[in-house]
């Protein structure tokens, strides 16, 4: 006989939630951890998992609508002040996850652009900036200038543990989250990121 405090509808609600939790492996996503905080999963840039899946679209849709043909018959008449070949060049360049255009390695594995973080954190042992006792210091303000969110995400750090903040970061990736637009891609690729 079932438990007089379990019913069906909260049998169901609690196999609906199991379903969707899924565990995060905090050694491998620790991985992913840039030192000035990024998180390399929430990069589009990062195996171009946002950025070429919105430029393959594009190119899908593009060449659906018959461009370059239909920029001749269009109902103005007006014709682009631009070259579209060369305009097709770069959404290509973009759509092609080899293109050169993206990362295929985490920061700390040699990937992303050159910072005066990476030597400095490197220096002091630390896995990330925000470890640091002189956070935030005189390397830091380019990524500040750059990203001032990066002072809540340091907060959070701090509230949620490394572990947490790790955990917080993977699962917004896992979510289609990107860095640079602070929005949610559902064209984001759902492939494993460690």
């Amino acid at each position: 006989m079932p438990d007089a405090g379990v019913t069906l509808s909260s049998t169901i609600k609690i196999n609906i939630c199991l379903k969707e939790v899924k565990m995060v492996d905090i050694k491998e996503a620790k991985k992913l951890i840039g030192y000035c905080g990024i998180y390399c999963g929430t990069c589009g840039m990062y195996r171009g998992r946002i950025y070429a899946k919105i430029a393959q679209e594009f190119l899908e849709v593009i060449k659906a609508a018959g461009y370059p043909d239909e920029l001749t018959i269009n109902p103005k008449g007006v014709k682009p002040d631009f070259d579209f070949n060369e305009f097709l060049k770069g959404v290509e360049y973009f759509s092609n996850e080899d293109s050169g255009a993206y990362c295929h390695e985490p920061c700390k594995q040699g990937g992303g652009v050159p910072c005066k973080n990476r030597p400095c954190a490197k220096e002091r042992g630390l896995e990330t900036c925000y470890e640091c006792k002189d956070f935030p210091c005189e390397h830091f303000s380019e990524t500040l200038e750059r990203y001032p969110e990066k002072l809540k995400d340091y907060e959070r750090f701090k509230k949620l543990g490394f572990e947490g903040w790790i955990r917080f970061h993977a699962e917004r990736a896992e979510k289609g989250y990107a860095n640079a637009t602070r929005k949610y891609y559902a064209q984001a690729k759902k492939e494993k990121l460690y």
